[in-house]
């Protein structure tokens, strides 16, 4: 098993940086099986909704920020841990930069977290919760303690890199993932604590349940009894995105799961809301920039195992 860390800054290059379309370097990792950084900012820029093919374990230390994950909004706390699975929508929102913007980032691949999973089956309890997924897990002081140390530990593995160093991360990442399936199984009060419930996060759980019907500005202005612009102002300002950006987006990463599930594309418009074939392409290939074709097949070569 190989497993590859780095930290923020490495002049690492992806094995497919030839591919002339620039999502690919959003979406995949640069390594085989998981990176790590630690980074803290006294500014930021500003960050769309977005997915990747991996998965994202994002430890906050320190800052003011929200952050949105698919439909649900979480004012972070030192100590809380996200746990982003592949092809889900999320993005900070920056509230001030009074206090540095400070976070441990792992990025797991999906075909390491299915080895670590059949080492032990309870590893991804966390994907069997429920309905409702478990993104969060807010820690009380000892708790929080430990995970930062877990964290702390692989980070300073991957910078010093002594004998042992990679069983020393995964000994590490497998500690961190002990507590969070604990959590998710049990749906204590510490999951999910930190979601909010506000107007914003109702009608992105709308849209999520609605691609396929009517998701214009005015009809969803009518059900949450408001008007249109106050939801392009609010998408605006607390989103980045416009409000049809984020409904495209949303209709886009539905189409992508059907299609990799082996829905021809001449079918996947219509289940995914879009009002024709022509919309859907113009669409896909602006954010992808590639074909829903040609989607599946670099897809696949870019997940293919390597020796």
């Amino acid at each position: 098993m190989h497993f590859a860390i780095s930290q923020k800054g490495d002049p690492m290059q992806h094995p497919v940086s030839a591919a002339p379309n620039s999502w690919v370097h959003k979406q995949y990792m640069s390594e085989r099986d998981f990176e790590i950084e630690h980074a803290a900012d006294t500014h930021y820029h500003e960050v769309e909704p977005h997915y990747h093919e991996f998965y994202e374990l994002f430890f906050f230390l320190n800052g003011h920020i929200d952050y949105v994950v698919e439909d649900q909004i979480f004012e972070m706390r030192r100590g809380d841990l996200l746990v982003i699975p592949p092809s889900t929508l999320h993005n900070p929102i920056f509230r001030d930069f009074d206090v540095p913007y400070e976070r441990y980032v792992l990025w797991i691949s999906a075909q390491c977290m299915e080895r670590l999973s059949a080492l032990d089956p309870d590893l991804d309890t966390f994907r069997r919760a429920g309905t409702q997924p478990v993104y969060l897990l807010r820690s009380a002081d000892a708790a929080w303690t430990s995970l930062g140390g877990s964290f702390m530990t692989m980070h300073k593995a991957a910078e010093q890199r002594d004998v042992c160093w990679r069983s020393g991360c995964i000994a590490a990442l497998l500690r961190v993932m002990a507590e969070y399936n604990r959590a998710a199984r049990a749906q204590a009060g510490q999951a999910q604590a930190g979601a909010r419930a506000t107007l914003l996060t109702a009608i992105l759980h709308y849209v999520s349940d609605n691609l396929c019907g009517d998701l214009s500005l005015e009809t969803v202005a009518q059900v949450f009894y408001t008007n249109k612009f106050s939801i392009s102002h609010m998408f605006q300002q607390d989103m980045r995105i416009s409000y049809y950006q984020y409904v495209i987006q949303m209709r886009l990463l539905a189409a992508k799961k059907l299609l990799l599930e082996g829905m021809p594309a001449s079918k996947v418009w219509d289940a995914c809301g879009f009002g024709d074939y022509a919309g859907f392409y113009r669409a896909f290939r602006k954010w992808y920039g590639v074909s829903p074709r040609q989607f599946k097949k670099l897809h696949a070569s870019l997940i293919a195992p390597t020796e």
